[in-house]
């Protein structure tokens, strides 16, 4: 088998997991929503705490009901060792594939930001969240992460999209520059495929952008 022919197959069966991983963060998120209105409940309006709820109480706890057994989800992650005892950066959620277990550098990330409508957070969207991706803060092992948007207040999602994608490519820096796709809706969930061209090759992000204004104090 040559190296390019390889190369495309393995490139087909990170893409396969990748779009599985990203159809259980949009069940999922759905499934947090449903269930905190079916039991009249509220969670803080802090990220931190909104993305640990998802993870912990959500994303670990419902992978057999999934099919996703094969798939660890680990919160705060340390990135990119820098030497000293330190590290460059810390990651919202990191996802390992069991057949990747042994290779140190080889997992997903999903970096969380809350959206509101104003530029004040869609800038963090960019300058806090798509550029720790860009300028490799992050690492993209497999070429393809995830933004996660959790939405606090009734918005137009796609205006905000827009305007998000119009602050990342009015950026100095044109490697944040690129087109945000639509993706698809599902339910809560509307989502966005962005490509970028990165100093180490292609990365993709997928924009998720998830309605949880009904739920958040």
């Amino acid at each position: 088998m040559s190296g390019m022919l390889k190369r495309d197959i393995l490139d087909a069966l990170w893409q396969a997991n990748f779009e599985k991983m990203i159809n259980y963060v949009l069940d999922i998120c759905q499934l947090v929503v449903e269930d905190y209105e079916q039991k009249q409940m509220k969670m803080p309006n802090d990220e931190n705490q909104i993305r640990s709820i998802l993870l912990e109480e959500y994303l670990k706890k419902q992978k057999s009901a999934y099919d996703m057994s094969d798939y660890r989800f680990e919160l705060e992650v340390p990135e990119n060792y820098a030497g000293n005892g330190k590290h460059i950066g810390r990651v919202d959620i990191r996802i390992l594939l069991k057949n990747d277990f042994e290779k140190e550098e080889a997992y997903y990330i999903i970096e969380c930001k809350r959206i509101d409508g104003t530029s004040d957070l869609n800038k963090k969207y960019v300058k806090e969240g798509i550029a720790r991706f860009i300028t490799q803060k992050y690492s993209s092992y497999y070429g393809r992460n995830i933004m996660l948007g959790f939405v606090v207040k009734k918005i137009d999602v796609a205006a905000n999209a827009r305007g998000i994608e119009s602050i990342q490519n009015k950026d100095s820096n044109v490697h944040m520059h690129g087109d945000f796709e639509f993706a698809g809706k599902k339910g809560i969930n509307e989502s966005y495929q962005c490509t970028y061209q990165i100093k180490s090759g292609e990365l993709e992000l997928r924009h998720i952008f998830s309605d949880y204004s009904n739920i958040v104090q």
